[in-house]
């Protein structure tokens, strides 16, 4: 919502700066002309170089998905790659049943989510969701599928909740 905000009103300052400088060729007065312009080329300048500083600055791209034999991946152009790797996987240390879940946590009915329990840097076991970092991703179930089944073939130790395996449709 801040966002769509401070959009609008870059985009107001900025079409109100353009409309001065073509509104102050209409003036005889040269003296106006030349103070209209001489405020607004610094300001759009400025405007301009912010915008471009910030969408340079945003969050990494990724642009592909994959699984393999090591886990699922996401790569991106000039951006490090993201990995969820088999042997990071782990057990359920909260007295779970399934160390692979489906559910939605009670948060939304629309959007459930895959969970998985892994080991981070300091070695505490945590839930995680999978998720993808790719605005769009044409064949995001049957990576999460694959990658399912990537879990029962190289973490057989892992219990996966039979919602997972029906909603994947894996037998």
């Amino acid at each position: 919502m801040l966002k769509v905000f401070l959009l609008g009103c870059f985009a107001v300052v900025l079409a109100m700066l353009l409309a001065g400088v073509v509104f102050s060729f209409w003036i005889k007065e040269v003296s106006i002309r030349m103070l209209t312009i001489g405020i607004a080329a610094p300001v759009l300048c400025g405007l301009i170089w912010m915008a471009v500083a910030s969408y340079r600055s945003g969050k990494p791209k990724y642009t592909r998905a994959e699984v393999n034999a090591e886990g699922l991946h996401q790569y991106g152009e000039g951006v490090p790659v993201l990995s969820l790797c088999y042997e990071t996987l782990s057990t359920n240390s909260s007295g779970g049943v399934y160390d692979v879940l489906w559910t939605d946590w009670g948060y939304s009915e629309t959007n459930p989510d895959l969970y998985i329990f892994v080991k981070n840097e300091s070695g505490a076991v945590q839930l995680q969701a999978v998720q993808f970092r790719i605005f769009l991703v044409p064949n995001g179930n049957a990576l999460l599928a694959h990658f399912v089944r990537g879990i029962m073939r190289f973490r057989p130790d892992l219990k996966i909740d039979p919602k997972v395996m029906s909603r994947y449709r894996i037998t």
